[in-house]
């Protein structure tokens, strides 16, 4: 039994809608993860900065309290270390970049839907063109997945069922 076109393009539409839309969920949760961990790091640093430098200046003449100083200037240096190693503000940069795009594809998605809605009849080439250049566009954010320490199996279903919840009856679980 052969399938109409123009329902082919409907169905591959709101599953390119899906996978866009769950794609932008995690990589804003990421985003929001990682903006808190470059948060907190830079406080700590800056408290252990300043804390070292008043550790020297007080306990300076106190035998019994020097060994704060080094043990404050080893733990600035130690976050600072771990920040950069880390690629925090890489990070940041490359989920704030992808996510922009994300929403920007899953507009573009949610627009070809109405349009379709609009026109029933819509031109199938035309439309198939689209779509294709859509799952382009989504495959090139997804390939910039790469390992990330801070994506969690809960992370996924926690955004898998925020996407579910937001998508409403078209939703469907991620293979």
């Amino acid at each position: 039994m052969a399938i109409d076109p123009r329902d082919a393009i409907w169905n591959e539409t709101h599953n390119l809608l899906y996978l866009a839309s769950y794609a932008l969920e995690l990589k804003a949760a990421l985003l929001i993860r990682w903006v808190w961990l470059d948060s907190i790091t830079k406080i700590t640093v800056a408290i252990s900065s300043g804390g070292a430098a008043l550790a020297g200046l007080v306990f300076w003449k106190n035998s019994d309290y020097t060994f704060l100083w080094p043990m404050f200037t080893s733990a600035s240096a130690l976050l600072a270390i771990i920040s950069k190693q880390l690629s925090v503000a890489e990070k940041l940069q490359a989920h704030a970049t992808s996510a922009g795009s994300l929403s920007a594809l899953t507009i573009d998605i949610e627009s070809l839907i109405v349009r379709m809605k609009i026109n029933a009849d819509f031109s199938i080439a035309e439309f198939e063109k689209k779509l294709l250049g859509f799952r382009g566009k989504y495959g090139i954010e997804v390939s910039k997945f790469p390992f990330d320490l801070l994506l969690t199996q809960g992370l996924r279903v926690r955004t898998q069922m925020a996407v579910n919840r937001a998508l409403g009856p078209q939703a469907k679980e991620e293979s």
